[in-house]
């Protein structure tokens, strides 16, 4: 719980430019995804733990910075630019906020399926999204939506539940 903690407050996008704080900003993104798999139980376990990206150069190349990392003994396997059809097959799926127009269609294919779905989509998890990612005070911070890990057959670490801003049932 201790790297979370140390996450949350160390955590805050600076640079000289925008593009700077981007970088920044989504390699934190891509931290915080990789301790979010820390904490998350999914049903089913195999060698792999396949993340996948949706979006164009999702987190600025960052998420593949998770590649071959370990998680309780599995490997992580990153595959991004995932395509409607692969979405299933994923056992953690990052949307990036330019993609919300495809949400709806995205929560729909996944629901019931073990897919820790993770975007920075404004209300991401009011509308059925697992983890949403925000920036507050220029620090990233988060929400769960519990029903929604419970429905995907999740299980979430009380330890990562107390952190979150707002827990929704």
């Amino acid at each position: 719980m201790l790297w979370l903690v140390v996450a949350l407050v160390a955590l805050s996008p600076s640079g000289a430019s925008a593009q700077a704080e981007s970088l920044s900003e989504d390699g934190a993104k891509a931290g915080f995804i990789f301790n979010f798999t820390k904490y998350t139980e999914w049903p089913e376990v195999d060698a792999e733990l396949l993340v996948c990206g949706l979006g164009a150069d999702v987190l600025s190349g960052k998420l593949e910075s998770l590649q071959g990392r370990l998680v309780h003994g599995r490997e992580i396997r990153v595959r991004g630019a995932t395509l409607p059809g692969e979405w299933r097959d994923c056992e953690v799926l990052f949307i990036k906020a330019d993609e919300a127009r495809r949400v709806e269609a995205v929560l729909r294919n996944t629901a019931q399926r073990p897919v820790l779905t993770i975007s920075d989509i404004p209300g991401f998890a009011q509308v059925g999204g697992i983890i949403g990612l925000k920036l507050r005070a220029g620090r990233i911070r988060f929400d769960i939506n519990q029903g929604a890990a419970r429905q995907a057959g999740l299980k979430l670490s009380s330890q990562l539940l107390k952190l979150a801003d707002e827990v929704l049932p």
